[in-house]
């Protein structure tokens, strides 16, 4: 039986098998004693390198517009962001501005408040002052004092010689000036009978005094005292036996009454 060439060519020759290969595959071209210069190999290598790994990454071909839309999603969501951003600081801006203008109008209402006071504590203090002053102007005029001084009490109101004595009598010199008791209107003045010289004062509660047996005048009718006015001397006119002042007290112009707890009632003795 005749073999076949192929055949033949494709079986070795015993002990003549080669061992199995290792490594890379070299291409034909580089078999058989053909060397590369160190610097191409490492280019070669390079390239096959990167020739391997641009097949192992292939290449994304950006065809729906999808990186674009990101983008300017992106861009928006920015531009969002800043104009939050700056509408925050707007509104915090503006609520700072705020609380300064309510900090500035309550701090004028409280010094329009604080003047009105100031205003209102000067008038309560100068009515006061006024209402003082007009109490002590009141006071003064409608304040008592006795008609003479130092003079000594010589006889009192009731009968005497079979008739009424309407007053008190306070010895003393001819001459001794005689005063208005408080404030009020010299209603007569001159000479009546008994009295001899008289004086008569209506005073600004309506009481009445009478000054009898007088020396000297030195006022008239109509004419405005006050307390302590000299109106005239004392002396020793009409029935009198002895220098002295007689006085008489008329409430409400009206009946003579004791002098003496009138006086008493109205801090005079």
């Amino acid at each position: 039986m005749s073999t076949s060439p192929s055949y033949q060519g494709r079986h070795r020759a015993p002990g003549r098998h080669r061992a199995p290969r290792r490594g890379p595959r070299v291409p034909v071209g580089f078999r058989g004693g053909f060397v590369l210069p160190s610097a191409a190999a490492a280019a070669l290598v390079v390239t096959a390198t990167g020739a391997t790994v641009a097949e192992s990454s292939p290449a994304h071909l950006d065809l729906t517009g999808s990186s674009a839309k990101l983008q300017a999603r992106s861009a928006a969501l920015a531009d969002f962001d800043h104009l939050e951003s700056v509408q925050q600081r707007e509104a915090q801006s503006s609520a700072v501005k705020a609380r300064v203008q309510e900090s500035q109008h309550k701090a004028q209402v409280a010094r329009i408040a604080r003047d009105a006071e100031r205003r209102a504590v000067a008038k309560r203090r100068a009515a006061a002052a006024a209402l003082q002053k007009a109490e002590a102007e009141r006071k003064a005029r409608e304040s008592w004092i006795m008609p003479i001084k130092g003079a000594v009490f010589t006889s009192g109101f009731g009968w005497r010689w079979g008739r009424m004595h309407q007053g008190d009598d306070f010895g003393t010199p001819v001459g001794t000036p005689l005063h208005a008791m408080s404030t009020g209107t010299v209603v007569f003045a001159g000479w009546q009978g008994g009295y001899g010289n008289k004086v008569e004062i209506e005073y600004w509660d309506g009481t009445v005094s009478v000054f009898g047996h007088m020396s000297v005048i030195s006022t008239s009718v109509g004419a405005k005292v006050a307390p302590g006015d000299v109106v005239g001397q004392s002396g020793n006119t009409g029935h009198s036996t002895g220098p002295h002042l007689h006085l008489e007290i008329h409430p409400h112009g009206g009946a003579a009454i004791d002098p003496a707890p009138w006086l008493r009632d109205h801090g005079l003795q």
